[in-house]
C-alpha cells in the first residue's frame, strides 16, 4: 500500500487576498514568475502557503516542478513539504514541460530558486543538476527599442515541432502550441522561411529566444526580443527574463535593450530525501 504523502502547506484557493498580494509585492521582482502564472493561467494554478493570513512562502507546481518563494530560512524550514509535493507529482505522473535527462531518479526539480536558498538548501540535499541564471527586467524609461527587421509575425503550427526540435532545454511541442495559442509571441521570415522567433512563457516571462544558425549575424534576436518586450508592455506586463550565467550573447542583446541583471537563480535538482 503506499506511504500517504503529508503536506503541511495551505492550497491557495483565491490570489486576491491583500496579505498574498502584499507578500507578492514585497519580494518583486522575484515574484513575477508567480504573478506571471496568476495572469497567463486559466484557472487550476496549484499555489500553495504556509500561513493564509501571513504567508512567508509560497510554492508554484506546475509541470513536474516547483517554483517557491520566500526567505531563505522560510523555504529551508518546508522543506519538507517540498519534497513531499515532489513525491505527490512523481506518484501522480505529472507531464513535464522538458524531458528530463534518463536516470536523474528520485529528485526534487525547483525552478528559479534565488541564489540564497541554494546554498541553504545545498547544506541539507546534494545537487544533482543546476543551471544558473540571472533574472533580468525592464523598465518603460529604459527601454532602448530595435526596429529594424523584417515584418514581425506569428510562428505557424507547422513550425511547432522545429521549433521544439531547436529548444535549447527540450520544451515539448504541446507546451509550444499551448503558449503560441495563448499569449503574444514573435517570429520573423526571411524568404518564407522562419528565421528567428520568441515566446511569452507561462510564467509571463519571455524566452527561447533563437536565430537559425544561418540567419544569426542580422540582429534579428535583438528586433524580436524587442518586439515581445514592447508587446509585453502594451499588456500592462512587467517585462523580464532569465539569461543562464556565461551565456554572453544573449545578456549583450538584453542589456542593448535596457534590460538590468536583478537577481541571481537557479533551476536545481536536489537528491530528494524521506518527504
Amino acid at each position: 500500500m503506499p506511504k500517504e504523502i503529508v503536506v503541511a502547506l495551505h492550497r491557495l484557493e483565491g490570489t486576491e487576498e491583500p496579505a498574498f498580494r502584499r507578500f507578492l509585492e514585497s519580494n518583486r521582482p522575484l515574484s513575477y514568475r508567480i504573478e506571471g502564472a496568476i495572469a497567463e493561467s486559466n484557472g487550476g494554478l496549484s499555489l500553495w502557503v504556509d500561513d493564509l493570513a501571513r504567508p512567508s512562502i509560497c510554492v508554484h507546481r506546475a509541470w513536474a516542478r516547483l517554483s517557491p518563494l520566500g526567505a531563505p530560512e522560510a523555504i529551508l524550514v518546508h522543506l519538507g513539504d517540498l519534497e513531499a509535493l515532489a513525491a505527490e507529482m512523481k506518484e501522480a505522473g505529472e507531464k513535464t514541460r522538458r524531458a528530463p535527462p534518463e536516470g536523474e531518479g528520485d529528485v526534487i526539480r525547483l525552478n528559479a530558486l534565488p541564489r540564497e536558498a541554494r546554498d541553504a538548501l545545498a547544506a541539507k540535499r546534494r545537487i544533482v543538476r543546476e543551471n544558473g541564471c540571472g533574472l533580468y527586467t525592464l523598465e518603460k524609461e529604459n527601454f532602448t527599442p530595435f526596429t529594424e527587421g523584417p515584418q514581425i509575425g506569428r510562428i505557424r503550427d507547422d513550425e511547432i515541432g522545429l521549433v521544439s526540435k531547436l529548444a535549447e532545454y527540450g520544451e515539448i511541442e504541446d507546451y509550444i502550441s499551448e503558449r503560441i495559442l495563448r499569449a503574444p509571441h514573435a517570429a520573423v521570415r526571411i524568404d518564407g522561411e522562419l528565421a528567428a522567433y520568441m515566446i511569452v512563457h507561462d510564467n509571463d516571462s519571455i524566452g527561447m529566444l533563437h536565430t537559425v544558425e544561418k540567419f544569426r549575424n542580422r540582429n534579428l534576436g535583438r528586433y524580436v526580443a524587442s518586439a515581445l518586450a514592447e508587446m509585453q508592455m502594451a499588456r500592462g506586463r512587467p517585462v523580464y527574463c532569465y539569461i543562464i550565467d556565461g551565456n554572453t550573447p544573449s545578456q549583450r542583446v538584453f542589456g542593448s535593450l535596457g534590460f538590468r541583471r536583478m537577481a541571481e537563480v537557479s533551476w536545481v535538482a536536489f537528491e530528494r530525501g524521506s518527504a
